[in-house]
């Protein structure tokens, strides 16, 4: 092997450990979709996972932020979107911009559980099926206080069963990492 092979190899191997954090997500057809390196260290391997099955189950996560997507910039009143899932079209939304890694991992999380509520009646449909009955009521009564009237204030009454469930599970990546996995096909 030549020096200017070596000398290539060696920079191409650097570049294959420096680049991808820096450069975080990737681009399909001119929209960045992201990876585990957008949310930081800290979080990038519950991340990486959580995106990464849901890749292979056929939801896709843009980044609000780098895509520009109007519903994430922040509002008249101050008040902004998180993120989203669309059941109907089977894709999530994290925004980003002025949104810190950890908020932003607690969004990716809470919108995956609506992805696995989705699931429970087949994704290809626009129906979430939330917890029922006394498993409801025990996330309902798990709930810290700020988060119950979030929901109580922000979402109609319909979905407030959704949202408890989300709400309920957005800080624990993992947990809803490993049932996202066995919702695989």
């Amino acid at each position: 092997m030549n020096t200017f092979t070596k000398v290539t190899l060696g920079t191409i191997t650097t570049l294959a450990t420096i680049v991808p954090s820096a450069l975080a997500g990737y681009q399909v057809e001119g929209y960045h979709l992201m990876d585990g390196n957008d949310f930081g260290p800290q979080h990038k391997a519950v991340a990486t996972q959580l995106i990464d099955t849901l890749t292979e189950i056929g939801v896709p996560v843009f980044d609000g932020g780098k895509n520009n997507i109007k519903i994430c910039l922040p509002k008249k009143d101050g008040s902004r979107t998180l993120g989203y899932y669309v059941p109907s079209k089977d894709y999530m939304v994290v925004c980003t911009d002025g949104i810190d890694n950890d908020l932003q991992m607690e969004t990716l999380v809470h919108e995956t559980v609506h992805v696995i509520q989705d699931l429970r009646d087949g994704l290809d449909n626009s129906s979430l099926v939330g917890p029922k009955g006394e498993y409801f009521q025990k996330l309902a009564d798990g709930l810290p206080t700020y988060k119950a009237d979030t929901i109580t204030s922000m979402y109609d009454k319909k979905d407030w069963n959704v949202e408890v469930e989300a709400f309920f599970f957005e800080s624990q990546g993992q947990v809803v990492a490993n049932e996202l996995n066995k919702w695989k096909f």
